[in-house]
């Protein structure tokens, strides 16, 4: 059976590396590490891989509005997606203490989540790099000495290091969203009750004030509707469409796609149930300004 060759962001034990696994549980899969999310997309819409896994929300930072907006520019499409639950740990070389350490290295989201773990630790200096687990890998590699990182209880068992201290997150309540994401179309789940929309930000927000009382009429939840970065002064929008089923979104989509530009439908999919465990943000419907 030939493996299906999938690009992360990150290398293996990363949580896009356990995320891939987790969307593909059912196949012989292959994992590319891409150290960005720009590679990741450029890989997977010049034919390098077969799919991609990019992480696109989490439940303490919120959403990654850049990532819709490589997915808008390299015209890819969502399949699925699914929640993993993060668990971010300092870890060093064997024999190292907390004391002994001065620098810590990890993407800069997995620092973000640990801020108040650094209030509390003040010696410690915070260095980004592009990946968690790879963040690991270079301490073994190099034997780096003074020097930790967070990453997952995966990448200390994988590299031999020491975990120093656990579940330095803010919050337990720590869980990722991530989309697996195909070049070409492929068929429409009959379970999908989800769909991504990319569209023209609207000269006047009379237009996005009736598009939303439409949806709302069709009892659709808007689960996210946020500007994305741009030097564009109009810009577009990314709007998260969830139905009780795909009839119900279909009409929906309809509903939106008259009164919109240029819009670009990411999906249907099978929504993914958030962790019991887990308090997600909860992203209103706020009108952005003309």
């Amino acid at each position: 059976m030939n493996s299906i060759r999938i690009a992360i962001q990150g290398g293996p034990a990363s949580f896009h590396d356990a995320a891939a696994r987790q969307l593909h549980h059912d196949h012989l899969i292959e994992t590319v590490p891409c150290t960005t999310f720009r590679s990741l997309s450029t890989a997977l819409a010049g034919g390098a891989v077969d799919a991609a896994v990019m992480a696109i929300e989490n439940t303490l930072a919120g959403s990654l509005l850049p990532n819709y907006s490589l997915l808008q520019e390299h015209h890819l499409h969502v399949t699925a997606e699914a929640w993993l639950p993060i668990d971010q740990n300092l870890m060093a070389l064997p024999g190292q203490k907390l004391e002994d350490i001065r620098t810590v290295l990890s993407h800069p989201v997995a620092l973000a989540q640990c801020s108040n773990f650094f209030l509390q630790h003040p010696h410690l200096q915070a260095q980004e790099a592009h990946d968690t687990a790879d963040s690991a890998k270079a301490i073994q590699e190099q034997q780096l000495k003074g020097v930790a990182a967070i990453a997952g209880a995966a990448a200390a068992a994988l590299y031999n290091l020491e975990v120093l201290e656990a579940n330095v997150a803010d919050s337990t309540n720590n869980f990722t969203r991530f989309l697996l994401l195909q070049r070409e179309k492929t068929e429409i789940p009959a379970t999908a009750d989800k769909a991504i929309l990319l569209f023209r930000k609207p000269l006047h927000t009379s237009t996005l004030t009736l598009l939303l009382s439409l949806l709302q009429k069709h009892q659709v939840e808007v689960k996210l509707l946020q500007t994305l970065p741009s030097t564009d002064a109009r810009g577009f929008l990314v709007m998260e469409l969830e139905a009780a089923d795909l009839l119900q979104l279909q009409e929906a989509i309809a509903q939106v796609k008259p009164l919109v530009e240029k819009m670009q439908v990411l999906g249907p999919l099978q929504k993914a149930a958030l962790p019991t465990t887990a308090n997600t943000r909860q992203h209103k419907a706020i009108l952005p300004t003309a």
